[in-house]
């Protein structure tokens, strides 16, 4: 009666197999179950054809598959379990017996473990009575994640097998060791085995010269996969510099906006001061000198002396509500479009400051989206007011100009310049140059635009250019 693999010559057991002998433990890593139990099938069959006893502690699927195995070979396992040559236990129940909190107790593996063994030992009736044992619970315990536990295991049988004529055989499927961080307890595991069975591409090899080129690929594989993960690793790490400097530039950022925020509301509430004031100081004046003449004239009804002072002041009125206005929105942009009202605006400049300021607008500036428009106009206000406060400069320049993609809007003062650390600052930050600037860089960024920014102690240059929609370029 043979019980040798179908794929094999009758009677003819593998290399390893011919080696197992009194205090052998082996490891077996497998890939396909079908693999484990056609080796295991002829592990076991062989003791027990021998007269020998066999000890299977597995998983229930395993010891169904290797009792339909030995019977499909002619082996009648009924008998040897009546004999007690053979018994078949479960691995997870056999495990739980000797586990206390999490790790394998010695005296109490000896006693469940033993006991078995010891039965087995008596019901063996060969020459020289061998025990051919198998267990998976090393498996189990590296399958729920505690490789300290299973190699502890391992340890024990070895101390076991001391006592017991074993022929000890131990499995793992390969694919529970698929990490990088798997290998030292891999090696580890290994060396607690006199014996090593590889996967069944190796196993099934038959000649030195195949095993050879493929330990050589596998050797090959191996390097590659070395330099893969070193490769990966400075991958991870630059990504992980990478992700700190967007988290930094997110934070910078994210305080920046908080801060333009924080000013802009500033700004808003004084402006509304600002307002105030010009309504109370210049419009308010002329309308009390207006209620202080009509007063007057009640009192002379018939008088005509007070009509030309009086229509001085409607006309101051006039002008004063009209200016206010046209600050707050001139109505030639939305009449004319930019390049009139930015003509309108830097005349009204020059004449309130006393700066000397030339404009510079090409005939080829057409029309442009209305949020385009406003954008540049405000712009434009807001580097006059930091010309006026800050740069000291008696003369400044504007030029408008359409280019095929984009439209600039340039502003040029002789003033003391920017300090290069603060400038240095804004460029790379966003932040430490006030309201006026941190908001002219936000408009052109809301429309795809740029600002550059260009200081020395001759003065100051701010250029912000902002792409055109196709349809709309001149």
């Amino acid at each position: 009666m043979s019980i040798a693999s179908s794929d094999r010559p009758p009677n003819v057991l593998p290399a390893h197999l011919l080696e197992v002998g009194h205090l052998a433990h082996s490891v077996q890593f497998y890939g396909e179950d079908s693999f484990l139990l056609d080796e295991l099938s002829a592990f076991v069959g062989a003791a027990l054809m021998a007269g020998d006893s066999a000890v299977v502690i597995g998983t229930k699927p395993h010891r169904e598959g290797l009792m339909q195995r030995l019977q499909a070979r002619g082996f009648d396992a009924t008998n040897a379990i009546a004999q007690g040559r053979y018994q078949s236990l479960d691995a997870a129940q056999t495990l739980e017996r000797f586990m206390r909190e999490g790790w394998p107790e010695a005296a109490r593996f000896v006693k469940v473990v033993g006991t078995a063994l010891e039965q087995a030992a008596m019901a063996a009736q060969g020459k020289t009575p061998r025990i051919a044992a198998f267990g998976e619970m090393v498996a189990l315990l590296w399958e729920r994640g505690d490789p300290e536990a299973a190699i502890r295991l391992e340890q024990l049988w070895n101390d076991l097998a001391k006592t017991y004529p074993l022929a000890l055989r131990c499995a793992y499927p390969i694919s529970a060791f698929d990490r990088e961080e798997h290998g030292d307890s891999f090696l580890r595991i290994c060396a607690e085995h006199s014996h090593v069975i590889p996967v069944e591409s190796h196993t099934m090899l038959v000649s030195e010269e195949e095993r050879s080129r493929s330990i050589s690929r596998l050797q090959q594989k191996a390097q590659a996969l070395e330099a893969e993960v070193a490769e990966r690793r400075l991958v991870e790490e630059a990504l992980r510099r990478t992700k700190a400097q967007l988290e930094s530039l997110v934070e910078q950022r994210t305080a920046a906006l908080r801060q333009l925020s924080s000013r802009l509301l500033n700004l808003q509430d004084g402006e509304r001061r600002r307002i105030a004031r010009e309504l109370h100081d210049s419009f308010g004046q002329y309308l009390t000198g207006l209620k202080l003449n009509v007063d007057l004239m009640q009192q002379s009804p018939g008088s005509t002396e007070l009509l030309p002072e009086m229509e001085l002041l409607v006309q101051q009125c006039i002008s004063e509500v009209r200016t206010l206005s046209y600050l707050l929105h001139p109505p030639t942009i939305d009449a004319a479009g930019f390049a009139s009202a930015a003509s309108w605006f830097v005349e009204g400049f020059g004449q309130r400051s006393g700066i000397k300021v030339t404009l510079d607008v090409p005939s080829n500036v057409s029309r442009l989206p209305d949020a385009i428009e406003i954008a540049l106009f405000r712009v434009l206000q807001e580097a006059f007011t930091n010309v006026h406060r800050h740069s000291g400069a008696s003369e400044a320049q504007v030029s408008i100009s359409a280019h095929a993609e984009e439209v600039v809007l340039e502003v040029r003062d002789n003033g003391r310049g920017i300090p290069e650390e603060r400038l240095a600052n804004f460029h790379a930050t966003g932040a430490g140059m006030g309201v006026g600037l941190a908001g002219i860089r936000e408009r052109a960024w809301e429309l795809g635009g740029k600002l550059r920014l260009v200081s020395d102690s001759n003065g100051t240059s701010l250029r912000v250019a902002i792409p055109v929609p196709g349809t709309m370029r001149p």
